[in-house]
């Protein structure tokens, strides 16, 4: 079963933080995200954070991890089937 590292987590929650649209959110306590769920992976808050935003930027800081690019192969994929229906 695949958990994130502890390094590729924060870098997670520093991402998620950049993104921020609010300065204060009841939901996540101001953090960006709401928890982190089995795998060690963000739960980030849909409410303040601006989501496409920071996908954009883990997908740029997974492409230079092989393992983490394996795992989230999905991502990449994704960008491929969009660009061959345009």
């Amino acid at each position: 079963m695949f958990k994130l590292d502890e390094k590729h987590l924060e870098k997670a929650k520093k991402i998620v933080l950049n993104h921020r649209k609010k300065k204060s959110c009841d939901k996540c306590y101001d953090r960006g995200y709401i928890g982190v769920n089995e795998n060690n992976l963000l739960i980030t808050c849909q409410k303040c954070v601006d989501v496409d935003a920071s996908m954009e930027e883990w997908k740029k800081y997974v492409n230079d991890y092989p393992e983490l690019k394996e795992y989230f192969s999905d991502l990449f994929e994704e960008e491929g089937n969009t660009e061959e229906t345009d």
